[in-house]
């Protein structure tokens, strides 16, 4: 028991996860094959929330620590021609419900997905890719050039030396340069600038008259 306890702890995340969640994978990768729709729980933007899934694929994110369903979704109130490319964390999925209904993605469906997964993290297609600026400092620019999980690639032709312009989805920025703290400024868009504001000001308050 104890050499099988160390060969699965010797293993990698995105491996582990496979073995101990392997009903959800089952059930998962049974409604990729058939072209079944999945009616899925998640966490989107702090709010238990019900999504009919398309699924796709389960790929990996570049640096294979963790696992994604790739699909078009819709929120349970949305109509069928709402849905959009989006991923759910294969580690955070609970108790899928793998329906009758079965779907077709059409080639230009699937082309969408294709080129979006060719062109961002599958960590990162819920939401829509846009323009974001981002002003750095030279602390900033420093943690840029050396935490390269899920760092979002800047666009070379519109950044200059201090404001570097990205082309992704509003969550990847969030997740990466939040913990920047005030070496990460956002510029636009006004959404994200003042989710950051919020986000920072709510930290802060429990550090005053404390």
């Amino acid at each position: 028991i104890r050499s099988i306890i160390e060969e699965y702890c010797s293993l990698p995340f995105i491996k582990r996860e496979r073995i101990y969640r392997k009903d959800i994978y089952e059930t998962i990768e049974k409604a990729c094959a058939e072209k079944k729709i999945l009616k899925i729980k998640a966490n989107y933007y702090g709010k238990d929330q019900l999504f009919y899934v398309y699924p796709y694929k389960v790929i990996p994110d570049p640096f294979h620590t963790q696992a994604y369903l790739v699909c078009y979704s819709r929120k349970a109130e949305d109509e069928e021609k709402d849905k959009i490319v989006a991923s759910f964390s294969m580690a955070r999925i609970s108790s899928p419900t793998m329906l009758t209904k079965t779907f077709h993605l059409n080639k230009q469906e699937i082309n969408n997905i294709e080129t979006q997964i060719a062109n961002y993290s599958p960590a990162y297609l819920i939401g829509r890719p846009e323009q974001i600026y981002v002003r750095l400092t030279k602390k900033g620019k420093q943690s840029y050039q050396s935490r390269l999980y899920s760092r979002p690639e800047k666009i070379e032709s519109l950044s200059t030396d201090d404001v570097y312009v990205f082309d992704c989805t509003q969550q990847q920025i969030f997740n990466y340069f939040f913990s920047f703290g005030a070496d990460a400024e956002i510029i636009s868009p006004e959404y994200l600038r003042n989710r950051f504001k919020n986000a920072h000001e709510k930290a802060l308050k429990k550090y005053v008259n404390t």
